[in-house]
């Protein structure tokens, strides 16, 4: 009779750990999931002519600057300014990493998806002929 208490408390007790380690579903999007690392699409954009110099976020940028445009869907609305904007993250192709700082919305860009300068894009080490990089990012708020 002992055994079989002790065998159940064992087995509640491997439950328990089962459920408290299921990720949480959040529904108030990635701009929540600081840590998490988000799966997309870089393409490369230059602002000065795709959009203008002065991002959705207010500064000024060229394709030199190490600034990226966020998709819409992440960004939120478009006519305001989205608490990303001057959010450092961090970009991740390959074996290779950079930093970049989110000045920019990209309305026609796919949720998680990111729209490089040529300086983010020079970074990541591939020709800007391939046109479109699977990356992974994160918000880093110590980089």
């Amino acid at each position: 009779m002992k055994l079989c208490s002790f065998l159940l408390c064992i087995l509640f007790a491997l439950l328990a750990t089962l459920a408290s380690s299921q990720p949480v579903n959040d529904k108030r999007g990635l701009g929540a999931l600081v840590g998490s690392i988000i799966h997309g699409v870089a393409t490369l954009f230059d602002p000065v002519r795709e959009g203008g110099s002065q991002g959705a976020c207010g500064p000024f940028a060229t394709k030199h600057s190490h600034i990226v445009a966020l998709n819409a869907h992440d960004y939120g609305d478009l006519n305001k300014k989205s608490h990303w904007c001057g959010k450092k993250i961090k970009i991740m192709y390959k074996e290779r990493t950079t930093v970049a700082t989110i000045t920019d919305a990209c309305p026609g860009c796919d949720a998680g998806c990111l729209d490089l300068t040529q300086a983010v894009w020079n970074e990541l080490g591939e020709d800007p002929k391939v046109g479109r990089l699977k990356i992974k990012w994160a918000p880093c708020d110590s980089c």
